[in-house]
């Protein structure tokens, strides 16, 4: 929890944006939220520093379902090689819990689709209006398999 709120105040704007749009609250509250209820929760640091914080929450619609989460400050694209390692480890481990891994990204956060692709995630081909706006989001998805192969 000190890691998120470490973390406040310093949100990528693109991860500020998204977050607005998708809950309509200040994303610096939203981020303590999701750390509060997340089943797993982790920290990223570069020189000490936080510069993300990530987890899995469960889906509020099906048991199975976790959604995970990922919000960082711009430090992350400093080392973007280290964003793309710590995934092999990290997301069978929220499969331990969640047969499925199910969220949301705004269609306007053009990195996180790029990320979340590279990482092994399906996104929707068509965007859904999203939150409290209605903005464009994909919808994505990583099931349990996936990670096997």
């Amino acid at each position: 929890m000190e890691d998120a709120l470490a973390l406040q105040g310093r949100l990528r704007r693109q991860d500020y944006e998204e977050v607005w749009a998708a809950h309509g609250h200040d994303p610096n509250e939203v981020l303590v939220a999701c750390a509060l209820c997340s089943k797993m929760l982790w920290c990223a640091e570069i020189g000490g520093t936080v510069a993300a914080v990530f987890g899995v929450a469960p889906s509020p619609d099906v048991a199975e379902e976790g959604q995970p989460w990922l919000l960082g400050s711009a430090d992350i694209v400093t080392v973007p090689r280290a964003f793309f390692r710590w995934p092999a480890a990290v997301i069978p481990l929220m499969h331990t819990m969640y047969p499925v891994l199910r969220n949301m990204v705004d269609a306007r956060n053009s990195r996180s689709i790029k990320w979340l692709a590279r990482m092994g995630f399906t996104l929707a081909q068509d965007t859904v209006p999203y939150g409290p706006f209605g903005m464009p989001f994909y919808a994505f998805y990583k099931e349990e398999e996936q990670c096997a192969q």
